[in-house]
This record gives structure tokens, C-alpha cells and sequence, in this order.
């Protein structure tokens, strides 16, 4: 049916959506601590430079989903992200909580983008000399994108903005040939460091993490590292460092308020500026050492790498265990209803499809591929608390796979019936199985042609030998 597949497929999204959300946001959050535990150090030893980079990779952890892209390919055991009942309406709770969230989010940036777009085009073009010092310094920073100049009587301090068409805002007032050069060596640098792409990263992660505490924090270092990265490269050019944070402060008098994400100001906070001037400081002192460079970022990766396997590990544990606890009071309930038939004749077994068993396992593969028309015979040992699945094998309607399955272990004969399930399942994931006791002799008739793979799990509390045998007919 068509909204079983629909509905199938909203409960699996919903999923989706919210596990990569708080995975992203996890392995993001994770990486950005190693960062902070060894940010005294980079500042101690003036890695600037190295520092911004290790920042970029911050980023792309909380934008790429690693953890849940190796959850799905990893963990391939049919119980990762399953959509046993409650997690879809759980999740479905979260995620309509995070849409609320992010959809106040949005409206904020997409204000702040037409308070920024309002300060451009209200903006007036700047005199001939000063387009032209523009000129100088950016053909001398090897700069090949097509950078405007304006006046804006709306602004305390000079500013960059936009990525594809950056355009430098200047307040309306007269300035020096000097102020000129450390305003254009600035804002160019930040250009040159393709710096406002990475702030939009930082206001796309913001706006998805809008809920993670330590999202704001993030936004906050990774300006305050740009702006040192940058001063650092203007030093370089310009070489007098007294005079250029001089000047800086001079003509910086005022914070720039509007939307410092989205751009990159000359001046944004008094102490940010001071931790600037020292890293500087650190930067003119320290005898830097590529061994140093290349021991950090060892650390910072290594540390990163362990944080995510540990992610990675912990959060498919605690979904097993939630799925299995789920299963075990759904199944107690289910047994209580009278729903299971106990002792049930052997040639005569009730085949179940209303109910998808909520008690996942991890699965294992058959060691044999079944095939039609062979002999499919074998015995196979299977741990406790795991599936074993076949291949997937193509099935027309009105076929009929034959079941003959036997539990050889003696110590578990005795146990309830319902610790021994076998079935069919479709691409879909709906399941048809039966349950008995010992033995399972059972006829499933194919209902629609497709794929199918057949499946025993084996519930009980110790490792059993299953002879497995099935064949089918017309």
C-alpha cells in the first residue's frame, strides 16, 4: 500500500533529520573543546596561523556528518536509527521543538542580511583617491576579485561584506593616506582569506545549532582568531606594528554592532582587540618550530578522532539499548494481550505482519547464499541476542518459501517460545515471521513480487545451532 510506504518513510526521515542534527552537533561540540584545551598553548607559542586552520576544520565538523554517515555504514545491523514506536513521535517532538528554533533563527539572519544589503545600497561612492589606493594595495595583495569602495554615513568603523561581490564600507568622514593603507591592507587580507565565507559557515551552523550552548562561543573564537590571522598578515606587510594597532584603535573608536558574523570589521570588541595585540606580542617573540606546528596539530587530530569513535561507539550502544528496552516492554504487554500463541502445532504455526517486533538485534549474515531451486540445507551457530539474515532474493507473487528450521541446543528448549522468531522481510522493512518453540515447519506465500531476505533471530540468553533448510514452489 501506497501510504504505508509514505508513512514508512516520514517516520524514517524524522529520524534521519533529528539523529544528524545532534550527531553533527555532538562531534562538533566534542572537537571544539580539544580546541579550547590547547588554545593557551597556540596562543603561548604565536601558532596564529595554524590556529585558524584547526578552527576550519572545527567548522566542517559540525557541518559534516561523519558520525552519522559511519553509523549507517558501520553499524549495518538493522538497529541503528530504527523507527520502533516511540522513537518517531519522540523524535518528531524534538524536531518540531528545533524547527520552531530554527526558524526564529533564520528570520534573524535573514534581517540582518537586509539590514546589510540596506547599509550597501544606501552607501556613496568614494573620491578617485581613495578608489585608487583600493586599487594599489589590492593588485599588491595578488588579489584578482573585483572589490568596491563606499561612503556609509550609517556605520562607526570600516567593514567588508559579501562573499562573490565583496564591497569595503567606509564612514563618511576625511581620512590620511596612512589610515587608508591599514584600512584597505586589512579588509583585503580578510577578503584574501576567503575570512566572510567562513563567518556565513558560522551563521549557517549557528542557525542549525541554534540550541547547543557552546554554538555562540564558537562564533565568538572564530572571530577573534580571524581578525589575529589577519592582523598577523597585515604586520607582515606593513611591518610597524605600534602604528598599525595605533591606528586601528583610532579609527575603531566604537564597536560595529550590526551583524558581525556576516562581515568582517576593522574594530568589533575592546577586548578582542587586546587579545589580538598579544597574540601579536606572542607571535614576535616566541621561536616558532615546525615540530611544534606539526606535535599540536597531531594532538588536535588524535583527540578528534578519539572523540568521534567514541561518539560513534557510545551513540550506537545507547540506541541498541533503548531499542531493546522498548522491544522487552512491548513484548510483555503484547504476551499479557494473549497475543502469542504458546505450544502452537508445529505444521500449524500463526504468522504474524500487524506487529514489527520493537526488540532489534544486531545482525549476521547467513554463511550460505540461498538460491532457488538449490539445495539450501546447513547448520549455523548464532550468538545470543543476534539475527541472522540471508541475501536478498527476488520473489514472484504466489510463491512459496517453506520453513524448516530446528533449535539443536537442548538448554533452551524449555524456554518461552517467542525467544525463537523466524521470517520474511521486504526492501521496505516489514516483516512477516512465526514464532515456536524448538522447531519451525511454516509456508509463507508471497503477497507482492520483489525482494526479500529471510531472517531467525535467537532471543534467548545463550549462544545456540540452528539447522537451517529452505525451499519453496509455485
Amino acid at each position: 500500500m501506497i501510504w504505508i510506504d509514505i508513512m514508512y518513510a516520514i517516520r524514517q526521515s524524522i529520524i534521519y533529520i533529528m539523529n544528524l542534527i545532534m550527531l553533527n552537533a555532538l562531534t562538533g561540540s566534542c572537537v571544539f573543546i580539544c580546541f579550547k584545551l590547547l588554545e593557551k598553548l597556540l596562543e603561548k607559542r604565536g601558532l596564529i596561523k595554524m590556529s585558524v586552520r584547526l578552527l576550519r576544520f572545527v567548522i566542517l565538523s559540525f557541518l559534516i556528518p561523519i558520525v552519522f554517515v559511519s553509523l549507517i555504514y558501520a553499524y549495518d545491523d538493522n538497529v541503528i536509527f530504527a523507527q520502533d514506536d516511540p522513537l518517531p513521535y519522540v523524535f518528531g517532538i524534538l524536531l518540531l521543538i528545533w524547527a520552531v528554533g530554527w526558524g526564529k533563527a533564520l528570520i534573524h539572519s535573514i534581517q540582518i542580511h537586509k539590514r546589510l544589503k540596506y547599509l550597501i545600497n544606501t552607501a556613496c561612492m568614494c573620491e578617485k583617491e581613495v578608489v585608487d589606493t583600493k586599487e594599489i594595495w589590492r593588485k599588491k595583495l595578488k588579489i584578482r576579485q573585483k572589490i568596491e569602495v563606499k561612503y556609509s554615513y550609517t556605520i562607526a568603523t570600516p567593514i567588508i561584506c559579501r562573499v562573490l561581490k565583496p564591497v569595503i564600507l567606509l564612514p563618511a568622514r576625511d581620512y590620511s593616506r596612512e589610515e587608508l593603507d591599514v584600512i584597505f591592507v586589512h579588509e583585503l587580507m580578510h577578503c584574501k582569506h576567503k575570512d566572510i565565507l567562513w563567518k556565513q559557515l558560522c551563521a549557517f551552523a549557528r542557525i542549525v545549532f541554534w540550541w547547543n550552548p557552546l554554538i555562540q562561543r564558537f562564533v565568538y573564537v572564530v572571530d577573534s582568531w580571524n581578525e589575529s590571522y589577519c592582523d598577523y598578515a597585515v604586520t607582515q606587510v606593513l611591518k610597524d606594528k605600534k602604528q598599525y594597532f595605533t591606528t586601528v584603535c583610532r579609527l575603531g573608536i566604537q564597536p560595529f554592532q550590526k551583524g558581525a558574523y556576516l562581515c568582517a570589521a576593522l574594530y568589533e570588541d575592546k577586548n578582542q582587540l587586546k587579545t589580538r595585540i598579544y597574540r601579536i606580542k606572542a607571535m614576535q617573540d616566541t621561536n616558532k618550530k615546525a615540530a611544534a606546528q606539526i606535535s599540536v596539530v597531531m594532538i588536535l587530530l588524535l583527540v578528534s578522532f578519539g572523540s568521534v569513535v567514541l561518539i560513534t561507539q557510545g551513540y550506537h550502544r545507547i540506541y541498541m539499548s533503548t531499542i531493546m528496552m522498548l522491544g522487552d516492554i512491548q513484548q510483555e504487554i503484547y504476551l499479557k494481550e494473549g497475543g502469542a500463541e504458546t505450544r502452537d502445532i508445529i505444521m500449524n504455526l500463526k504468522e504474524y505482519d500487524h506487529i514489527r517486533w520493537n526488540k532489534k538485534l544486531p545482525v549476521v549474515k547467513m554463511k550460505e547464499n540461498i538460491k532457488k531451486g538449490n539445495y539450501n540445507a546447513f547448520f549455523q551457530k548464532l550468538k545470543s541476542q543476534n539475527r541472522m539474515e540471508s541475501n536478498w532474493i527476488y520473489l514472484k507473487k504466489g510463491e512459496i518459501v517453506s520453513f524448516n528450521l530446528q533449535n539443536m541446543q537442548d538448554e533452551t528448549l524449555n524456554k518461552r517460545d517467542t525467544d525463537f522468531i523466524s521470517g520474511i522481510m521486504d526492501v521496505n522493512g516489514r516483516e512477516r515471521y512465526v514464532m515456536a518453540s524448538s522447531q519451525i515447519l511454516h509456508d509463507f506465500e508471497i503477497q507482492k513480487k520483489g525482494r526479500y531476505k529471510f531472517f531467525i533471530e535467537n532471543r534467548y540468553k545463550s549462544k545456540i545451532k540452528i539447522f537451517v533448510d529452505f525451499t519453496w514452489e509455485k
